[in-house]
């Protein structure tokens, strides 16, 4: 466990000072149609979503990876829904990767090209992946090295605002898969449960914790997501995999808990990227 929070640790203290720019302009609280870590097609999204059509230039200094035609792609992190696209490759082993362009408008040409400089104009977004809400530019950046997407986020100029978050909706899951209404429910069996809220729409929490007394017993953090036994995972006291985190389609884990015997406090977070916070407390009877 030390060894995760130390990872997730100096991940975010490194790649926060690597020097990535937004890929499209104007970035407003309206740009976005699905955040990183949000579900998508059954699985964890490790793509951050714009809504609105536009422009779309090279975040970093990098070289042409891949030029991707319509669906000619099939690997782990690039599947083929991602259309027409485009993949750079950077220093510290990263790449990133802008997808759902328009195929017209692609301005490289990988016969002729080698490399393009930050802000370089790569083409314009279209429709040529497959996206719920016909979503535009979809964009991803692969640590290569560690075999995980990190949360695009972490490495862009922070916005001034995050989409608001809601904490509501509160179920949890004991051993047997049944859930229980916590505006409904105040006794429990011990035992361990899982805690989920109601999934926000488009944003996604850059953390969640649950905690008992008062002491954090589970925290899940999106600022990576990895492959591991061919399963997309987000990393908090375990790892949970997209039917974990999404077992419903409105339900979405804040983590899980060990319910002892006796009255205790159940208290529940979620954090976006700037810091801002929701939380909830119950206070319970266990038997």
């Amino acid at each position: 466990m030390k060894k995760v929070l130390f990872y997730i640790l100096s991940t975010f203290l490194f790649f926060s000072l690597f020097g990535f720019e937004w890929p499209q302009e104007n970035i407003t609280l309206e740009s976005y149609s699905s955040y990183f870590g949000q579900k998508r097609g059954g699985l964890i999204s490790h793509s951050l979503i714009f809504e609105e059509p536009s422009q779309i230039k090279a975040a970093e200094d990098g070289t042409i990876l891949a030029i991707i035609i319509e669906n000619n792609d099939d690997s782990d992190f690039f599947p083929s829904t991602l259309g027409t696209a485009v993949i750079l490759s950077h220093e510290d082993n990263l790449q990133s990767v802008y997808g759902n362009f328009d195929s017209s408008t692609l301005t490289l040409n990988d016969s002729n090209e080698t490399s393009v400089d930050s802000g370089t104009i790569l083409g314009e977004s279209g429709f040529t992946a497959w996206q719920e809400d016909k979503g535009h530019l979809e964009f991803q950046i692969i640590d290569t090295k560690n075999k995980s997407a990190i949360n695009p986020k972490i490495l862009m100029p922070r916005t001034e605002n995050e989409i608001p978050l809601l904490l509501s909706g509160i179920y949890i899951e004991n051993k047997n898969n049944v859930f229980y209404d916590m505006n409904a429910y105040k006794t429990f069996s011990s035992g361990l449960y899982r805690v989920y809220q109601k999934k926000n729409v488009v944003a996604v929490p850059y953390k969640t914790s649950v905690s008992i007394n008062g002491v954090i017993v589970d925290q899940i953090n999106y600022d990576t997501i990895i492959q591991e036994n061919n399963k997309i995972c987000i990393t908090g006291k375990k790892k949970y995999t997209s039917n974990d985190v999404y077992p419903k389609e409105n339900f979405h884990l804040l983590g899980e808990a060990m319910f002892t015997p006796g009255k205790i406090t159940l208290g529940l977070s979620e954090q976006d990227m700037l810091g801002n916070s929701k939380n909830l407390v119950y206070n319970i009877t266990v038997k």
